[in-house]
């Protein structure tokens, strides 16, 4: 059997002097791992006790906890426990706890590769005596484990995946099919909410990063395009019902390192499709029929496939491995990435990898640069965010020097954008097409102007037709995600014509 009951007693023993551990997403455990139902038990009670606030855990609180269920305390009372967790207890010290359970993990993996088909002899045989395997197992960490076995796949991968395989050719010998294809199919990505951005950008082609300041409405933004990209089904206020949502490409993947999921991320979309303003749904007050809008925008959601992945303690590996699962395993057509930022963790990966110490705007830029890898590898359309540094505020055209990860950071993407509040100036000079559109899109609203409150510095789009700094004005209706054209400038705020593209597709 590939486990060792004694790694796992030493494991429990320290869960038992310091529950805590138990809740720290540094050191994630399941409780099928304990492959022993005893200590599966134990693991069990002594979780549950953590969650429920327990500093401390003695034999009393076991055994009220377990009380009640009658099969469980028969095995805990038939192996001793009470006697089991006083010894364990008085030989263990918890200070060795990241030890014990690094051990414990190896087990666990090894298992898990096995359960899956991959031959692991070379980590242990068991035909083999345990004592011998155990001294092999101890020659390798966890991440030697998975770095043979995902070495053996690209090996594979590389072998007999042609499209990925550096190629040389003739330039234009292929040009004719290309030509014909895009006839049939553009090139194009997936849809923006805005209709400006997917007439600058061709939609989401490629990797797409979005500046602004902090609190600025990056992760709201953002979440409001996976959604226009991703959901099924939206309400729509000049109808007033749900409509079929034709920009839907498939399934998406959102990874989040801030936000709460349930109380921030869940409304913030519910808000996104029923249109119901997110205040009113986590306050759960509701008017008219703002209620039934939710319920059902809930149903839609859950037959949506958007899927969110929380990894606030990411490195640049566990950020692509994330992305690949989900494309490869579960058809993701968008990815959004919350934010470009570092963590510490994804510091000092980047550090043990280079022998250098990192500064910020080089973690950042080789974060950009391996999402923009895995993108190419997948051919998906990916967005993220990243912080503004300060130097806009300086500034009277927004750039590149501006993004928090260095002017480098742009060369990265194939469309970058820098959202700001309007100046005074821009309003100024903009009030005419500000009354235009109010007149043209909002004309029953007598008295109630519509004001931009969003301005998108194009920096930079990759095959546009468009130049750099031109601006997009919108109204972002930040109680619901979502977003309002409003009309075009070049930098100087003098009006210009955009392409408004909607992009759709067919059942």
């Amino acid at each position: 059997m590939i486990y060792s009951s004694s790694i796992a007693d030493r494991l429990l023993a320290c869960y038992l002097q310091e529950p805590s551990l138990l809740l720290n997403s540094k050191y994630p455990l399941d409780k099928d791992e304990f492959i022993i139902q005893f200590q599966k038990i134990l693991y069990v009670v002594i979780y549950n006790l953590a969650v429920n606030g327990c500093k401390s855990i003695s034999i009393m609180d076991i055994e009220e906890w377990l009380k009640p269920y009658t099969a469980q305390y028969n095995v805990y009372k038939e192996n001793n426990g009470d006697e089991y967790i006083s010894t364990v207890i008085e030989l263990v010290d918890y200070e060795n706890f990241e030890s014990y359970y690094k051990h414990f993990r190896k087990f666990s993996c090894l298992r898990e590769y096995k359960e899956n088909g991959f031959d692991i002899k070379k980590f242990w045989d068991e035909e083999k005596t345990e004592e011998s395997q155990i001294e092999n197992l101890n020659n390798y960490e966890i991440e030697d484990i998975i770095n043979h076995f995902e070495g053996l796949q690209i090996e594979i991968k590389r072998k007999f995946n042609i499209k990925n395989v550096n190629e040389e050719y003739v330039a234009g010998s292929d040009f004719a099919e290309t030509k014909e294809r895009f006839k049939e199919s553009p090139l194009i990505g997936n849809s923006f909410q805005s209709l400006f951005l997917n007439g600058i950008f061709r939609g989401m082609y490629g990797f797409i990063l979005r500046g602004a300041k902090s609190g600025g409405g990056k992760s709201i933004l953002s979440m409001g395009d996976l959604c226009k990209s991703t959901i099924k089904e939206y309400y729509d206020f000049e109808i007033g019902d749900f409509v079929k949502n034709k920009s839907r490409k498939g399934s998406g993947l959102f990874i989040n390192t801030e936000l709460d999921l349930r109380n921030e991320l869940d409304p913030m979309i519910i808000a996104w499709i029923s249109g119901v303003p997110r205040s009113h749904i986590i306050d759960g007050s509701y008017i008219e029929n703002e209620e039934e809008r939710v319920d059902r925008a809930t149903k839609i959601l859950l037959d949506s496939e958007l899927y969110i992945v929380d990894d606030p303690s990411f490195t640049t590996k566990s950020l692509v491995e994330t992305i690949k699962d989900y494309v490869l395993n579960k058809d993701v057509k968008t990815v959004c990435y919350d934010y470009i930022s570092n963590n510490g963790y994804v510091a000092k990966e980047i550090s043990s990898e280079t022998k250098v110490p990192q500064r910020e705007d080089m973690v950042l830029l080789t974060l950009t640069d391996r999402l923009k890898q895995v993108q190419r590898e997948l051919d998906i359309s990916l967005i993220s965010a990243v912080q503004t540094n300060g130097q806009e505020d300086n500034m009277e055209f927004p750039n590149e020097s501006c993004l928090a990860g260095g002017k480098s950071q742009v060369r990265k993407t194939d469309g970058t954008m820098i959202m700001l509040i309007p100046t005074k100036k821009e309003l100024s000079q903009t009030e005419l097409l500000v009354a235009k559109w109010n007149n043209k899109y909002n004309k029953d609203n007598f008295g109630n102007t519509i004001v931009p409150n969003n301005v998108i510095h194009i920096i930079k789009g990759r095959g546009s037709k468009y130049p750099k700094n031109i601006k997009v004005f919108q109204y972002i209706d930040l109680s619901t995600a979502r977003t309002y054209d409003m009309f075009c400038t070049d930098k100087y705020n003098n009006p210009i014509d955009v392409d408004k593209i909607s992009i759709e597709y067919d059942e």
